[in-house]
């Protein structure tokens, strides 16, 4: 399918080209179809609709095979590939971490880093096992099981002295007059805040990015420029002002424990799932 001559896939698994020929004839005998359209006067292979099919669903196959070996080579269960955000793990880590070591859970964690989307499609692939991702919606997918465990709001942080501080609540288009710090593209916040920003027009300037939530709000109290984060985020101590979003279309922020469907969980696994969603609780 991806090479179109016998040549270059005999040269390609290191063998005679009739044994590509052979094993193309008994594929075509398995499904009693033909998968190839043959033009042997031009000495030219076209892969036909069947063929593509098959080339499809041979995609999914070996995402299976794959997917297998890592489950048989990580069957004794003793460690799990865990992804969680930064923002996600400085709220509702550290409580967990109790639990989960006095579970006997907290030392077989392999923590893997990184924004909620990124971490999503680790996870589609296999090399995240559970996760703890942030989402503007109910995650959907018929490969992800997942389960919403809690919901915050998102607020707009800014300085102590900004014009704005002042305000009990504000639009977005309030930000066409600041500056403004945002997170890196694989997070949520990143995402919601590019909608917005389409959905109204807006263009705004931004004077720094990064991937550090403290990062991000020591640089707000500091007057560097406003940012969206969910109000989960927000501490008492952090030195800014958080303001309520009056714009209707702006969208809650959902936390949810996922994992893939055709992954067979550990009992650990099991384990850690039940601690992230009966001590993370839903509104």
């Amino acid at each position: 399918m991806e090479l179109q001559s016998y040549t270059a896939v005999s040269e390609y698994f290191g063998v005679r080209q009739p044994t590509i020929s052979i094993a193309i004839h008994r594929l075509e005998h398995e499904f009693n179809t033909e998968l190839i359209n043959r033009n042997q006067s031009h000495h030219h292979i076209k892969i036909n609709q069947a063929g593509a099919t098959l080339y499809a669903h041979t995609q999914k196959i070996a995402t299976q095979v794959k997917e297998i070996q890592r489950d048989l080579d990580n069957q004794s269960g003793e460690h799990i590939n865990f992804g969680m955000p930064p923002i996600v793990a400085h709220y509702y880590f550290p409580e967990l971490a109790v639990t989960l070591r006095s579970d006997g859970i907290l030392d077989s964690l392999d923590h893997v880093e990184g924004g909620s989307a990124s971490l999503l499609e680790r996870l589609k692939k296999g090399s995240v096992d559970v996760a703890l991702l942030g989402s503007a919606t109910p995650l959907a997918s018929p490969t992800i099981a997942a389960q919403v465990v809690a919901q915050s709001d998102f607020k707009l942080i800014v300085a102590k002295d900004s014009p704005l501080a002042q305000q009990p609540s504000v639009k977005i288009k309030a930000l066409a007059s600041q500056d403004v710090i945002t997170f890196t593209p694989d997070f949520i916040h990143q995402q919601v805040f590019a909608d917005l920003l389409k959905e109204h027009s807006l263009h705004v300037h931004v004077s720094y990015t990064t991937s550090d939530v403290e990062l991000l709000k020591q640089l707000v109290s500091r007057g560097v420029g406003a940012a969206l984060l969910t109000d989960e985020a927000i501490q008492p101590g952090d030195d800014l002002v958080a303001l309520t979003i009056a714009d209707d279309e702006l969208p809650p922020f959902y936390v949810s424990v996922a994992y893939r469907k055709s992954h067979v969980l550990t009992p650990k696994e099991q384990s850690l799932i039940a601690v992230l969603t009966n001590h993370i609780q839903a509104p």
